[in-house]
């Protein structure tokens, strides 16, 4: 397993979880961003920037459709508009994450059945909060394991 201490950070689950909530989902458009940079660097394959941008317009289509609708009292054609990018988008959003999944299970060299290895289940479901679970998880340990190493 590669040192996940060069790639990532430890970020608090509680403040993960009140910012996808409080931002409306944005802060997880923005969670994916970060992590497919930082991913992207330490693959052969990186996820294409292509991809990345057609996935968060649609999603900002989406939501800003949705805001204007309700804000404005906007049409019901909106409405129907909205709610279909957002299966677009959503499409989108899980992909995103299976690639993300995939690739940090590469770069980190996490095998199936390890105990730090991305669940799929988990990670389309739990999105990003999963996703830093997992990697504040694998952190703690590499953590322990420096402490140690250096106390011999």
């Amino acid at each position: 397993m590669r040192q996940m201490n060069d790639i990532f950070e430890v970020k608090s689950l509680v403040k993960t979880i009140a910012l996808c909530v409080f931002t409306f989902g944005l802060y997880v458009i923005y969670r994916l961003f970060t992590l497919t940079n930082q991913v992207n660097g330490n693959v052969g394959k990186p996820i294409s920037r292509l991809f990345v941008t057609s996935a968060i317009l649609v999603h900002l289509i989406s939501f800003f459709g949705l805001v204007i609708y309700f804000t404005a009292n906007g049409s019901p054609e909106l409405l129907i508009f909205s709610k279909l990018m957002h299966v677009v988008s959503s499409i989108f959003h899980v992909t995103w994450l299976i690639k993300i999944r995939n690739r940090i299970n590469l770069a980190t060299g996490v095998e199936k059945g390890s105990k730090f290895w991305l669940n799929p289940f988990l990670s389309s479901f739990l999105h990003v909060i999963y996703i830093q679970y997992k990697i504040n998880q694998v952190l703690q340990v590499n953590t322990k394991q420096q402490v140690a190493s250096n106390a011999i």
